[in-house]
C-alpha cells in the first residue's frame, strides 16, 4: 500500500512539473515585417494573420502553387470606392456560412485595424 502511495504521488509531482515546465522549441509563426511599428497597421496584420490567415493565405498546393482555401484578399480594397468598402466591411463583420462574422470577436478599433491592413493587400 505504501508502495501504491509513493507511486501515485511521484506521478502527481511529476505531472505537476511537467505542467508548470516552459514549453522549450514550441516556435510560433510571425507575421511578415512591413517595416511599420505598432501602428494600427501594424495591428490590423497580426489581426489578419491571427483569424483570417488559415483560409485567406495559401497553404493548399495545386499545381505547384500554393492556393488559400478561401479567396485571396490581395487587391480587395485597394482603390475601393467607399460603397464598396462598406459592402466588405459588412460582409466581414457579418460573415456567412462558409466565414465566421467577427462582429462579436473584434472591438470596432481592431475591426478598423484589420481594414486598414486588407487595404494594403
Amino acid at each position: 500500500m505504501k508502495a501504491q502511495n509513493r507511486l501515485i504521488t511521484a506521478l502527481v509531482l511529476a505531472g505537476a512539473f511537467w505542467l508548470a515546465a516552459p514549453q522549450v522549441g514550441v516556435a510560433q509563426e510571425q507575421p511578415p515585417d512591413i517595416g511599420v511599428p505598432a501602428t494600427p497597421l501594424k495591428r490590423g496584420q497580426t489581426w489578419f494573420y491571427q483569424r483570417c490567415s488559415l483560409c485567406h493565405v495559401g497553404r493548399i498546393v495545386v499545381e505547384d502553387q500554393y492556393q488559400p482555401m478561401g479567396p485571396s484578399l490581395a487587391g480587395v480594397l485597394k482603390g475601393a470606392t467607399p460603397e464598396r468598402e462598406k459592402a466588405i466591411r459588412e460582409y466581414i463583420e457579418r460573415g456567412s456560412l462558409r466565414m465566421p462574422g467577427v462582429r462579436y470577436s473584434f472591438t470596432p478599433e481592431q475591426f478598423n485595424e484589420l481594414m486598414a491592413y486588407l487595404k494594403t493587400l
